[in-house]
């Protein structure tokens, strides 16, 4: 079937938030984090597990505003 541009934009917003949003504060969801963190470098940069949240929260605020005004 066909649907409307309307439609598949709000499908795109719901797919984006509910699929990237409970993943992106976790290592498993930031996978270029997760190589650092395992890296030689990790020590180096000083990065650990809550410096990659920390760096996640822009994204996680962004997702969660489009999140909602597009409900």
């Amino acid at each position: 079937g066909e649907i409307t541009r309307a439609h598949f934009e709000t499908l795109a917003v719901s797919i984006n938030t509910g699929t990237n949003l409970p993943s992106v504060a976790t290592p498993n969801g930031q996978a270029a984090f997760l190589f650092l963190l395992t890296s030689a470098l990790a020590p180096i940069i000083r990065l650990g597990y809550g410096r990659m949240v920390y760096m996640a929260l822009p994204y996680t605020i962004v997702l969660t505003i489009v999140g909602y005004l597009f409900q």
